[in-house]
This record gives structure tokens, C-alpha cells and sequence, in this order.
């Protein structure tokens, strides 16, 4: 945008302009006309370089707003790419609170479970003690009328009960050992909730893979603990009925002391006592150890589904930080260039300060001559002010006399030349009018021959009309003589057909008939041969009858 001067210094321009070119020559006793040219001059000049400079910054400033207005653009760009780093952090969020709540509901059916399960045990091992208690007091009760086999009966209850509180403890360990893994496990999971909580930048497919390995570790350890505690629930059952067993046989192996025992039947109830405590006993370590190893193998599995799923998660995760790290130095660039790209704006931005402080210096100086020129020529106005006004008056008394003559000679010579025009003009008229009237004839012929034409085309557009209406006609009957060609066509085929048939079974006939009597014929050489008319008749006879 070119920049204008002020309104000042154009009023200042007009009036020299006017005192250089309306002043005389013989005036001039401290400036001449020359120098203030010269001035002038240079004022243009100035105010023009003045004006080019200004341009020249305005163009740099509108390249400086396009490099910054791309910049702003790439900034808004790289904007736009973190922002599905905000949904992405955001579901990642949602699935790890997801993950804590399942692992959560996971933990408290677990110890629900380790409860129920310590419960029954409890309440089995006060079962034991209430039976072993009161089948010693029993045993003890009758202890003087009882034989020395009745007190193995008592020390082998006593060892059954040892036995129980063994088995007991075998339980309470194994219990400790499942509390123990579950605790590994939960440091594991404790581990790998660290791990999300410290990595936040996992994509959505690791989180899908992270997902289907939990869904497959919480199937593995539903089915693994669905077997343990049917066994549990199988090895209560058992340990229940054994000991009701015991309690019943020994109720009924202490009656009263005044009645006598059948020591036969102590001994068969020790021997199948001793043989149940051992089965159970058997039973019980086989149920423990299967379980042991279940679970341990389970353990072991998890735990190296766990450690699988770490490692392909740190996997993850070193290539997201990898790649994360890649865009943070492609960042990192951006951000070193656009520093760059502002260090030069902010150059640029004290070179135009400069510029400007040069242009206001420029301007002060320019207005400070022009103040200095308009004080001497108001100077010099106010010396020659009468010189001037009479010259004035005389030349503007020149201008007017100069004027009207000129006036009068130009109007007494348009005059003569308008004269002569129209009257040229005023011919060319009448010419035109008589082409006018030539044309309209011409036009009045032309109508009338375009009516006439008219005219003819209706009248054979109807003629046309008429012929059509007879094509119609004569085309619906070729129609229905062709559907009438068409059945006829069809009879004809049909007859071709039958007499193709016949003609076909006719050949056959005389081809039949001709191999029969070429097998007849004895070859007897060439010919010519005598047929004996008796054969020839007899041809001819069967080919007529066929």
C-alpha cells in the first residue's frame, strides 16, 4: 500500500508550484527560482525514496505474517496430533480401573472362598475334637472292666486323633502355601498395575493383547480352583462320614458297665476303624497332593503368562517410548526452528523499529524545510506583495483580452464548420430515409412471401396428415396379414416336417431293402449279369408296397 504525504505538505507543494510558475523573474533577491526548483526536486525525491521504503517494509512485513501465520499452522498441526493422545490416555484409564475392579471382585471371591473353606474346616476339626473328647471319656469311664485290647482301642483312637490334628496341619500349610501364591500373585499383578500406571502411553491393541491374556488367566484360575474345591468339598464329605462312622462305632462299642463286650466285635470294629482312618488318610494326602500340585503347576502357568504378557507389554512399551522419543526430537526441531524463525522476527522487528526512527527523522527533517522554504516564501510574498498583485492584474488582463479573442475567432470558425456539417448531416438523413422506405418495401415483400410459405406448409402438413393416417392403416393390415403369413408359416413347417419324416423312413426302407439284396447277390465277378425276372418282379413289388 502506497503511503500519501500529509495534507500540509501538499499545500505547501501547491503554493510553491504556484509562486515558481506565476512569479516573475525580476523578483528574487534571496532565493532564486532555481534553487527553489532544486528544492522541490529534492523533496519529491525524498518523499518518493521515502515512499519506496515504506512499501519495501510493508512487504516485509506481510512475508514476516505469512512466516508466521505457517508457523502458527504447523503449531496447530502438531496440536491436532496430541490430541488422540487425550482419548488414548483417557481409555487407557477407563481399562486399567476396569482391570482394578475385576482384579478386586476377582480377590474378594477368593477369600470369600479361603473363608467358607476355613469355616468348614474348623467346624470339621471341632467335630473331630468334640468326638475324640467324648469317646475318651467314655472309654475312660469304663476303663477298669475293660481288657488291655479295649485300651489299644483307646491309644488307637488317641492316634487317630494325632492323625486328625496332623492332617490338620498338613491342611493349615497347604492353606499357608495358597496364600502365599495367591500373595506372589498379587505382587505380580501389583507389579504389572505399576508398570501400566508408570507407562501411560500404551496403544489400544496392547491393551487388547493385555486384556485377553488377564481373560485367559482369570479361565486358567476359574478352572483351576473349580477342581480344588470340588475336591475340598469331596475330601469334607469323606473326612464327615468317616467320622461319623467313628462316632457311631464308638458309641456303640462303650454300652453300660454292667453289660458285657463282645471283644470279636471290638477287634473287627479297630481293624475296619484302623482300615477307614487309613484309607481317609491316603485318600486325603492323594486329594492334597493332587491339589498341591494343581495348584502349584496353575501358579507356574500364571505365572509365566504373566511374565509373557510383562515382557510383551514393556515390548510395548519400549516401542512406544521409542517412538514417542522420535517425536519428542521431531518436536524438539520444530520447536529449535520456530525459536529460530522468532529470533529473526525479532530482528527483523528492531530493523523495522530502525527503519521507522529513520523515516521519522526523515519526516521531521522534511518538515522542518518545508517550514524553513514556506517562512521565505512568505518572506518573499510579503516584499513583492504590490509588484505582484500588479503584475498579477496585468497579465490576468492579457489572459482575458487573448481569451475573447481567441473565443471569438474559434466561435466565428465552429460556426462555419457546424453549418457545413449539417448540412452534410441533413443529406446523409434524406439518403437514409430513402433506404428506409426501400427496406420497408423489401420487408412488406418478404411478409408476404413467409405467409405464403406459411400457407403451403399447413396445407401440406395436412396432405402429409392424411398420407399417414393411410400408412397406419395400410401397416395394420400388413400386421394382420403377416399374423395370417405367420400361421400359415407354421402349417407349412409342420407339413416340411411330416413329409421330412416320411421321406426319412422311405430311405431307410429302400436302404434295408438294397442291403437285403446286395446279400442276396453272389459276387460272381463284373458285370453285366442276367436278374431272372422272378427277383426283378419281386423288387419291384416290395418297393411299391413300401
Amino acid at each position: 500500500m502506497k503511503t500519501t504525504p500529509s495534507r500540509g505538505t501538499c499545500t505547501y507543494i501547491f503554493i510553491l508550484c504556484f509562486l515558481v510558475l506565476f512569479t516573475p523573474s525580476t523578483h528574487g533577491d534571496e532565493v532564486s527560482y532555481q534553487e527553489l526548483r532544486e528544492g522541490m526536486k529534492s523533496l519529491l525525491f525524498s518523499v518518493g525514496q521515502i515512499d519506496v521504503k515504506l512499501e519495501r517494509h510493508e512487504q516485509r512485513e506481510r512475508n514476516m505474517a505469512e512466516l508466521v501465520k505457517r508457523a502458527l499452522v504447523s503449531l496447530q498441526k502438531g496440536q491436532r496430533q496430541f490430541e488422540p493422545m487425550k482419548g488414548t490416555f483417557s481409555r487407557l484409564d477407563e481399562r486399567v480401573g476396569q482391570i482394578e475392579s475385576m482384579l478386586i471382585s476377582r480377590e474378594n471371591a477368593m477369600t470369600e472362598q479361603q473363608s467358607k473353606l476355613a469355616d468348614a474346616l474348623e467346624a470339621i476339626l471341632k467335630m473331630t475334637d468334640n468326638g475324640g473328647t467324648k469317646g475318651n471319656g467314655r472309654y475312660f469311664v469304663g476303663k477298669g472292666d475293660l481288657s488291655e485290647e479295649d485300651e489299644d482301642l483307646g491309644h488307637k483312637i488317641d492316634d487317630l486323633s494325632d492323625n486328625i490334628k496332623s492332617l490338620r496341619r498338613e491342611i493349615a500349610e497347604l492353606r499357608n502355601e495358597r496364600q502365599t501364591a495367591d500373595v506372589s500373585t498379587k505382587e505380580i499383578l501389583e507389579q504389572t498395575e505399576k508398570l501400566l500406571s508408570s507407562k501411560l502411553g500404551v496403544a489400544d491393541e496392547v491393551m487388547e493383547k493385555l486384556e485377553e491374556k488377564l481373560v485367559n488367566f482369570y479361565v486358567t484360575s476359574a478352572s483351576t480352583q473349580s477342581p480344588t474345591s470340588s475336591n475340598h468339598a469331596d475330601w469334607e464329605h469323606l473326612v464327615t462320614e468317616a467320622l461319623g462312622d467313628i462316632r457311631t462305632r464308638v458309641y456303640d462299642m462303650n454300652p453300660p458297665a454292667k453289660e458285657s463286650l463282645d471283644r470279636q466285635f471290638v477287634q473287627d470294629l479297630s481293624k475296619e476303624t484302623l482300615e477307614a482312618i487309613q484309607d481317609m488318610k491316603l485318600e486325603v494326602l492323594e486329594a492334597s497332593d493332587k491339589s498341591f500340585t494343581k495348584t502349584a503347576t496353575r501358579i507356574k502357568e500364571t505365572h509365566d503368562e504373566i511374565q509373557s504378557s510383562v515382557a510383551d507389554v514393556l515390548k510395548t512399551l519400549s516401542e512406544t517410548t521409542t517412538s514417542a522419543e522420535s517425536f519428542f526430537e521431531e518436536f524438539g526441531k520444530r520447536q529449535e526452528t520456530l525459536q529460530a524463525d522468532v529470533t529473526a522476527l525479532a530482528k527483523i522487528d528492531k530493523m523495522l523499529l530502525q527503519t521507522a526512527d529513520s523515516v521519522l527523522d526523515t519526516k521531521r527533517k522534511v518538515e522542518l524545510g518545508v517550514h524553513q522554504i514556506a517562512q521565505q516564501v512568505g518572506e518573499i510574498v510579503a516584499n513583492s506583495n504590490g509588484d505582484l498583485n500588479e503584475t498579477l492584474i496585468k497579465r490576468f488582463d492579457a489572459l482575458d483580452e487573448t481569451i475573447l479573442d481567441n473565443h471569438l475567432g474559434s466561435l466565428a470558425n465552429l460556426s462555419s464548420k457546424i453549418e457545413t456539417e449539417i448540412s452534410q448531416v441533413w443529406r446523409q438523413v434524406g439518403i437514409m430515409y430513402q433506404e428506409i422506405s426501400s427496406s420497408k418495401a423489401a420487408l412488406d415483400r418478404l411478409q408476404q412471401q413467409t405467409e405464403a410459405y406459411v400457407n403451403g406448409t399447413v396445407t401440406t402438413m395436412d396432405s402429409m396428415e392424411g398420407k399417414v393416417t393411410l400408412i397406419t392403416s395400410r401397416m395394420a393390415e400388413v400386421d394382420t396379414n403377416l399374423n395370417y403369413l405367420l400361421g400359415r408359416l407354421s402349417l407349412v413347417t409342420q407339413e416340411f416336417n411330416q413329409i421330412k419324416t416320411g421321406l426319412g423312413d422311405a430311405l431307410d426302407n429302400i436302404r434295408s431293402s438294397f442291403m437285403t439284396v446286395q446279400d442276396k447277390i453272389k459276387d460272381v465277378g463284373p458285370g453285366p449279369h442276367q436278374i431272372p425276372p422272378e427277383e426283378l418282379d419281386e423288387g419291384r413289388l416290395n418297393y411299391l408296397a413300401q
